[in-house]
């Protein structure tokens, strides 16, 4: 049974270990993460909103997993990241993990701004000059 965490992911930290692979699926270089400290899940899922796009399905079922099991691996075109937990106590249910994502997307969601005054913007073309008939 997961354990569970009232943490947010701005609390939860994870191990990022990263393996570059070449043109020819070849493993041109390996960063275990040993010299860098460890990434902010918050950071983490910020990072892959803007990588993966407006798509969040795919972000949404990497973080779960990685809250419910305590590591993913996530497979790039030239890349492949293995994110681990460094503190196992972090591991939740289901339930919790979706609640701290969508607590995280609420917390990031960007508000529009409604502009005070009415705005009149007129878009015009540029003046074109035809050659006269002859």
């Amino acid at each position: 049974m997961p354990f569970y965490s009232a943490k947010s992911s701005s609390e939860i930290l994870v191990k990022v270990e990263v393996k570059k692979i070449s043109v020819d699926n070849n493993i041109d270089e390996i960063d275990h993460g040993i010299n860098k400290p460890p990434t902010l899940l918050s950071s983490k899922i910020g990072e892959y909103m803007v990588r993966i796009g407006d798509s969040n399905d795919f972000c949404f079922n990497i973080i779960i997993q990685l809250l419910t099991q305590g590591k993913v691996r996530v497979d790039f075109r030239n890349t492949t990241e293995r994110l681990q937990l460094m503190n196992k106590q972090n591991r939740m249910s289901r339930i919790d993990a979706v609640q701290l994502f969508d607590s995280w997307v609420e917390e990031n969601r960007v508000q529009s701004t409604q502009p005070e005054k009415t705005q009149n913007i007129v878009l015009q073309p540029h003046r074109v000059n035809l050659p006269l008939a002859k």
